[in-house]
């Protein structure tokens, strides 16, 4: 079975760079979960692009989204996104509270990386997930989810047509996580670089992890803090 998905996985790192230069970007998030008894670390990559449709962060209308117009719609960032996601069940979610803002470069453009941190009132068996983000418009958009717990991890997907969804956490099969990629699409996860190096990363985290600083400069810096 590891060596299939390793073989699955390898195909569609090495098919991405055959397909059409003009396939369709899909709208996606990408949320990373570490749940540490009844701590949750988190953390939310939005695309810049998908905020300025919802929010409007371009102030002066010249097309170019500065750092500087970021930081002046972090408050407004953070309460539209944590608006729309909810860790723990629904009569008792776990509060929630944006540590830090942050930018990064995706293949497609820009994100807005949000950093939080969650506090459930006990260490959950069980975790409920409930995203909404961009739902309301644009019914393709998906959430992509990295959820990582005593050292396992799973994968998760949502859409319209699945916006909740319960984990289970003394139980998070590596496998599980293709068949749900299968159940949304194959194409769909693989129309981009990102989404390939986002399933390679939960099959090959040792090989995949890295990180990208960039100090503070013009035009929108790369994982800069607020």
């Amino acid at each position: 079975m590891k060596r299939w998905l390793l073989s699955v996985a390898l195909w569609g790192a090495f098919a991405w760079p055959m397909m059409p230069a003009d396939a369709h970007k899909p709208s996606d998030s990408y949320l990373t979960l570490r749940v540490d008894a009844e701590r949750i670390e988190g953390q939310w990559d939005i695309a810049l692009r998908d905020l300025e449709f919802a929010l409007g962060l371009d102030a002066d209308g010249d097309g170019d989204i500065t750092w500087s117009e970021v930081k002046a719609k972090h408050s407004e960032i953070a309460a539209y996104a944590l608006s729309r996601l909810r860790l723990g069940p629904s009569n008792a979610p776990c509060p929630t509270q944006v540590s830090e803002h942050l930018i990064d470069d995706h293949s497609d453009g820009a994100y807005a990386v949000l950093r939080f941190v969650a506090t459930c009132a006990a260490a959950p068996k069980a975790l409920s997930v409930d995203y909404r983000l961009f739902f309301d418009l644009d019914p393709q958009h998906r959430g992509l989810l990295r959820l990582e717990y005593e050292g396992k991890t799973r994968a998760g997907i949502f859409s319209t047509e699945l916006p909740e969804q319960k984990f289970t956490l003394s139980e998070l099969p590596r496998w599980q996580q293709f068949l749900d990629y299968g159940n949304e699409g194959v194409w769909h996860i693989w129309t981009g670089f990102d989404h390939i190096l986002f399933l390679l990363s939960l099959l090959l985290p040792a090989v995949l992890v890295r990180s990208r600083t960039h100090s503070p400069g013009s035009g929108l810096p790369r994982q800069v803090s607020a």
